[in-house]
């Protein structure tokens, strides 16, 4: 069989299972025709809510920009790793509350969470603006990668253009349909098809004799190049220093959980022992069944391809000079890993437009109204999602860094509602603006002052103004703490 006849097997099967995950096994008429049914998916089991997060997670950075940064840094990009020891402690406490909250007053965003505890649809409106904004970076560095990657796999019979109509049709149609639920089930499919497809680009890599093995990888990449396998110092001139590094794992922590998407995860979850059971197994899963491989693909690739120009496609790159046949699978693998996150996007903010600013103007819609909104907003964002992707922005892992920093200004907000009586609403506004503009400032215009990034100074600068204003500000009514108090124990 031909590459070309593969590729078309290949396009059609990938299509077809999206459909019939999402339509088929993952569709229920009578959750999705309620706003938490559509938005949340009605009570997720443990299997599906575990891949729907890891898939999210894993989007085409993981693929594309990850890869390409093992392939320039080495193990200084490490961070990308490490920053999972801190999900264990923020899925395990916060996420927890989380649910215990969104189960007793039936939150559907974290907005809702934020302005019922500070009493302000100020606060809202603010936190669903701000987490909109960082949903776009996130989203157009998901549509490039599927947008150029289906562009690759058709070897350009398929422009740019239409890889991103592709992306938008089959996600439209199967997140417009089945919400919530629809898409968990799709992400399942996709977070195990791209995890094996990772580990079977590794094996084909181990079994070049330039490599010949992990042992030998690591002694090809010594003798080629010792600097990747070392930490730089500032006088090296390379990016990922120690400041760097720690910057971007708090980011990453904390942008990482409080998205808006990771942070519905924990409403959606069917009971909160299934919290705890993720707190204690995406860590590692993240660690060794994905970076793992990403790392040694990065390091394979600089050792085979070491003039690679565009190094974000050094894993198609090698796939399709050693093993074209799996090098369409590995096309196919970034597909899937955009989609998944492009789909956890679009439910997320389409809940977010729909509860947090719609409905607060709307006060008797009915939960199937809001439902049915919740659709058709789908079908805008999706719309306008495919105008920005025209654009065809560069560097897919900075869009993923400036969506995180932002995400990453929430924790403060969560911080309040759980472990400081003093937090007000005025504090948390304060801050998130402050962080937001000091995120934005320290990435575009100073980038990364003293080598530490941006999206850190921003969140420093959030915890500076939070404390401060909330300390001159009056605090959560005693009522309200006490009622959070009861819930949460």
């Amino acid at each position: 069989m031909s590459v070309t006849a593969w590729m078309v097997i290949a396009i059609v099967l990938y299509t077809g299972l999206n459909l019939y995950v999402g339509l088929g096994l993952g569709y229920k008429k009578e959750i999705t025709s309620s706003a938490s049914g559509y938005f949340l998916g009605g009570g997720i089991n443990y299997f599906v809510l575990y891949f729907t997060t890891a898939a999210t997670w894993f989007s085409t950075w993981i693929y594309m920009g990850a890869a390409g940064a093992f392939y320039k840094s080495g193990i200084s990009f490490v961070c990308a790793i490490t920053w999972q020891l801190v999900i264990l402690f923020l899925m395990g406490y916060f996420g927890v509350k989380f649910w215990k909250l969104g189960k007793k007053f039936d939150y559907i965003t974290p907005g809702d969470l934020l302005a019922d505890y500070y009493e302000s649809k100020a606060l809202r409106y603010v936190v669903a603006i701000i987490q909109l904004a960082f949903c776009i970076p996130y989203i157009m560095a998901q549509i490039t990668g599927v947008g150029l990657a289906f562009m690759v796999l058709t070897n350009g019979a398929v422009p740019y253009w239409g890889g991103v109509f592709y992306a938008a049709i089959v996600v439209g149609f199967y997140v417009y349909v089945g919400g919530f639920r629809s898409q968990a089930w799709v992400d399942t499919m996709q977070g195990i098809m791209f995890t094996i497809i990772l580990w079977g680009a590794v094996v084909i890599l181990f079994l070049r004799p330039e490599i010949n093995g992990m042992h030998g990888l690591f002694d090809a990449v010594f003798k080629k190049d010792m600097s990747l396998l070392t930490y730089p110092g500032f006088s090296d001139g390379k990016y990922w220093v120690w400041s760097i590094y720690i910057s971007f794992f708090f980011i990453q922590s904390f942008g990482g959980f409080f998205a808006p998407y990771v942070w519905q995860r924990m409403y959606a979850a069917k009971n909160v022992h299934i919290i705890t059971k993720m707190a204690g197994t995406l860590a590692p899963f993240y660690a060794f069944a994905i970076m793992a491989p990403v790392l040694l693909i990065g390091l394979g690739g600089s050792v085979l391809m070491p003039e690679l120009a565009n190094p974000d496609n050094v894993l198609v790159a090698t796939m399709t000079k050693y093993n074209p046949y799996w090098g369409v699978l590995v096309v196919i693998g970034i597909l899937a890993a955009g989609m998944s996150t492009i789909s956890s996007i679009l439910v997320t903010a389409s809940s977010i437009i729909s509860v947090d600013l719609i409905k607060q103007h709307k006060k008797d819609m009915s939960t199937k109204q809001l439902s049915v909104t919740g659709q058709r907003i789908v079908l805008l964002i999706l719309l306008i999602a495919v105008c920005m992707s025209l654009m065809q922005i560069k560097g897919i892992i900075f869009l993923v860094f400036m969506a995180l920093s932002g995400f990453a200004q929430f924790f403060f907000p969560a911080f309040g509602v759980l472990f400081w009586k003093k937090a007000t609403k005025e504090g948390c506004i304060a801050g998130l603006i402050v962080g937001c503009v000091l995120t934005y400032l320290c990435t575009f215009v100073l980038k990364n002052p003293l080598h530490v990034m941006g999206g850190f100074w921003g969140l420093v600068g959030n915890g500076v103004t939070f404390f401060a204003v909330s300390l001159m500000t009056r605090p959560v009514s005693p009522e309200t703490q006490q009622k959070f108090k009861t819930v949460t124990g």
